[in-house]
């Protein structure tokens, strides 16, 4: 086991080990991350998926120390590349973002400058942080239009951000994104605002940037069903914690952790009748400011017992590969029949 984690430390690219973040005051904090860990490799893909507020974005905003005002990280290491993020100074910080670390985020329209034509705004990084001249710029932001789908490049850098579609204006951000050849690409929601049909090209496109260009990606979404046909590995968040991770298809043919089956049976079907309703998760996510003493689950789990209300479960091992991990000392699914297993899989398509 010793030697199987040594592994993933010395071949990832981004590694997150037992990272916690709070707001507020230090007398009274609010933990919005706790005891988070993952890790990702070059041309790897992680999928975190969780409801809003489970932390997905708190966490990835740490990594890229972005958080807004009053957050701060308590506790935990990140290493980028080998370099410890936390150690870095903001000007060594800024060269990281971007060239090393890209971020898609989920609406373009907001993170599009309205007022800046589009080539203006994918130039610029380029001519300020990497010193291009304006026509060497100009020629690679076509280049890159054209590799994420956009036809037309030439007229296109001539738009402003409202004037393009809203799957366009998502390539856009794409193509800035992967402009200055990042190691690790972080995609927060990036098809949360299209339609089904561009939400499918706009995944499969980061998805064949990913391994056309060796990226590690961590793609945050609300849905299992995204990260189906695109992670390697997949870690399931709630309340601020990873509740279980492990591959994709560990997750997908053999959840163990309550949280982790009540996604996947809240994915509509496709050969699921019109009459059949679907699976809600019962209650609210857990108010942060309001900490369950237990497992942050149990106040919406059917299985809860006693034990779960009184202490953090700790993170047990589901296989001996070491991989696959859950939080759940009830671990109502771990002597589950097969034919089980093989139905929550079949909610694991592309939605």
């Amino acid at each position: 086991m010793q030697n199987i984690e040594q592994d993933k430390i010395t071949s990832s690219i981004l590694s997150v080990d037992s990272l916690s973040v709070c707001y507020g005051s230090r007398k009274k904090p609010i933990k919005v991350v706790e005891d988070v860990s993952f890790d990702v490799s070059a041309g790897e893909s992680l999928g975190i998926v969780g409801e809003s507020g489970s932390g997905k974005s708190q966490t990835m905003l740490a990594v890229l120390r972005l958080l807004g005002e009053g957050g701060e990280i308590t506790s935990g290491n990140i290493v980028f590349d080998g370099r410890d993020i936390r150690s870095l100074s903001n000007h060594a910080m800024k060269r990281v973002r971007g060239n090393g670390i890209a971020l898609i985020s989920q609406d373009a329209l907001s993170a599009l400058n309205p007022a800046m034509k589009v080539g203006r705004q994918m130039a610029e990084p380029l001519v300020v942080c990497d010193g291009m001249s304006n026509d060497a710029s100009r020629r690679k932001c076509i280049d890159l239009l054209d590799r994420v789908g956009i036809h037309g490049a030439v007229s296109r850098l001539e738009c402003y951000p409202h004037e393009l579609s809203g799957g366009m204006r998502q390539r856009v951000l794409i193509a800035m994104a992967i402009s200055r050849n990042p190691k690790v690409l972080i995609a927060d929601e990036p098809t949360t605002a299209l339609d089904v049909t561009i939400q499918a090209q706009i995944l499969d496109l980061i998805d064949d940037l990913r391994k056309d260009l060796g990226m590690g990606l961590v793609l945050i979404t609300h849905d299992l069903g995204v990260v189906a046909g695109i992670a390697d590995r997949v870690s399931v968040m709630y309340g601020g914690r990873i509740v279980e991770t492990g591959r994709t298809e560990q997750i997908f043919d053999a959840p163990r952790h309550p949280y982790t089956v009540a996604l996947l049976k809240s994915i509509p079907k496709i050969d699921q009748s019109k009459s059949e309703r679907l699976s809600p998760i019962p209650g609210l996510p857990v108010d942060p400011r309001a900490p369950l003493p237990g497992c942050s689950f149990s106040a919406r789990c059917e299985y809860t017992k006693d034990s779960c209300t009184r202490s953090r479960p700790a993170l047990l091992f589901a296989a001996a590969d070491g991989v696959h991990q859950f939080r759940c000392p009830v671990d109502p699914f771990g002597a589950r029949p097969e034919s089980d297993a093989e139905n929550l899989s079949r909610s694991g398509g592309r939605g």
